[in-house]
Parts: C-alpha cells; structure tokens; sequence
C-alpha cells in the first residue's frame, strides 16, 4: 500500500466517523469534515504545517471568544489525528514522527488496521 492509499483510507474512515458522532452538531461535524479534507493529498511535513496552523487558529478562537470554537477545535482535533496515523507508518518505517508526542497507541492500532495486520492472538 502506498502513502497516498492509506492517507486517503484514514481521511475517509475519519469523515464516516465524525458524521455519526457529529449528527446533531452542525459545528463539530462540519469542522472535523474540513479538518479531514485539508489533509487530503498532502504530504507528512504539509500536515505537519496544517497541525501548526489550527493550533494556532484553536488558541485564537478561544481567546476571542468564537462562536465557532468548536468548529475550529474540531478541525485541528482531526488534522492532529491524521497526524498521528501518518507519524505511525513513519516510524514505521524508522523515520521520525511529526511531533514529539505522536503517534499515539489508537493510531498504530488505525494505522495496523488499514495495513490489514492483526493483532496476535
């Protein structure tokens, strides 16, 4: 499987998801949609500068007072998890991860998931 065929299964898993969590909250669905599609057909450093960039725009919308907080938390909260699906396969693969903090144990299960490995028995 290449890069862009798994960044592709993470972004479509994730959109399926926040759908069905986010059914009845306009903002939260909406703004996990967008924080999933900015990532689409980017590379890991792009995603690295997108993670960057909501984070920031996160702290803003909280210190303004937003009445979309929640969108934007959600779209960083999303790009921060195909963040750390990507920082999985790059260790994976002996590189560095993203961040310091990534990836957590849920996106090396995500990650082994889309790659079809089990966990053992």
């Amino acid at each position: 499987m290449d890069y862009e065929t798994f960044l592709t299964r993470i972004i479509d898993d994730g959109i399926a998801a926040a759908r069905a969590d986010y059914a009845n909250d306009e903002d939260k669905r909406e703004g996990s949609v967008e924080g999933f599609e900015a990532c689409r057909g980017k590379a890991p450093l792009d995603i690295l500068k997108l993670l960057t960039e909501a984070g920031a725009a996160t702290l803003r919308a909280m210190r303004e007072d937003d009445t979309h907080y929640w969108r934007i938390r959600c779209r960083e909260a999303e790009i921060e998890w195909v963040a750390n699906c990507v920082s999985a396969i790059l260790i994976n693969m002996g590189s560095a991860p993203l961040a310091s903090h990534l990836p957590t144990a849920r996106a090396v299960m995500k990650a082994a998931e889309v790659f079809g490995v089990s966990r053992p028995s």
